[in-house]
């Protein structure tokens, strides 16, 4: 597994909360559009919903950070790709719609950029343009 913040590796640079908030926007369109798919589709926007920053087939990152050039990271700066416990821990909050906005709330006034989920996690989220 690759360790973002080696010597030659890319520097480590904390996401803007715009930019965060606009690739969740995006991953919520995607959500959305899943749920429209008869008995499939809500089971499928859960499992994307919990699961976004881990999938192998995405690098690691949502199609919403992907997107927008951010990646979901572990403290020590190693991609969540296929580690799905800090993956899932991360976005279990996000499930229930209410929480969404005590996120929001937390996220902003958080000076180090971490909403609650990253801080369970032991995540952060960086920009990789």
């Amino acid at each position: 597994m690759e360790i973002l913040d080696q010597p030659g590796a890319p520097e480590l640079r904390r996401a803007e909360n715009g930019t965060r908030i606009v690739a969740y926007i995006i991953d919520l369109i995607i959500m959305g559009l899943m749920s429209l798919i008869p008995y499939i589709g809500w089971f499928a926007s859960v499992a994307y919903e919990l699961t976004r920053d881990s999938l192998p087939f995405l690098e690691g990152q949502s199609i919403g950070k992907k997107a927008m050039g951010l990646r979901a990271v572990t403290e020590d700066g190693l991609p969540l790709t296929n580690n799905w416990g800090p993956g899932i821990i991360r976005n279990l909050a996000l499930l229930f719609p209410p929480f969404i906005l005590v996120e929001l709330i937390v996220l902003l006034t958080n000076d180090k950029g971490l909403r609650l989920g990253d801080q369970w996690a032991k995540t952060k989220v960086i920009s990789v343009k």
